[in-house]
């Protein structure tokens, strides 16, 4: 009996010293349903698209700040219209990007699914589409949350 207690309290120990909390994004689709949770193990993401006028890339940076998201630096190819240049904290050129570094803070962010490919979130280095979870031109709305999460001892989600 005895070693049996002690067994279950050294498993329920190892287990517990493996969960973490982690950030996660929470992408809703137009009915407010979650249709992903993504761990951000660096607490950060990509909202990457492709600009409609001038057809060039567009990142913008984000970092989860508790339970909002902190946009935090935008990079693109092409200076033009409906592209910032000023707002920001500092505005320079880097690899031939067009950077603008600044703190602005959402609850949450809506955002209508391009038709233009290739729109969706970088997270740990993968483009993970919207449209493998619904239509272009329909509405995902992105948020900030917490996950506890197995951790499995390596550095990398990878």
């Amino acid at each position: 009996m005895i070693l049996g207690c002690l067994i279950l309290v050294v498993a329920l120990s190892v287990i517990a010293m493996r969960l973490r909390i982690v950030p996660v994004l929470i992408i809703k689709n137009s009915q407010n349903k979650t249709v992903a949770r993504l761990p951000l193990y660096d607490g950060q993401f990509i909202h990457h698209y492709i600009h409609s006028v001038h057809k060039t890339a567009v990142d913008e940076y984000f970092q989860i700040k508790g339970r909002n998201l902190e946009l935090f630096q935008v990079k693109y190819d092409t200076y033009g219209v409906g592209m910032p240049s000023d707002g920001g904290e500092a505005f320079t050129i880097e690899d031939g990007r067009f950077v603008v570094k600044m703190h602005r803070t959402f609850s949450n962010i809506p955002i209508r699914v391009s038709i233009i490919p290739q729109h969706g979130v970088i997270v740990g280095n993968e483009l993970l589409s919207f449209t493998q979870w619904m239509l272009p031109e329909s509405e995902v709305t992105l948020s900030a949350g917490r996950m506890l999460i197995f951790y499995n001892g390596r550095s990398s989600p990878k």
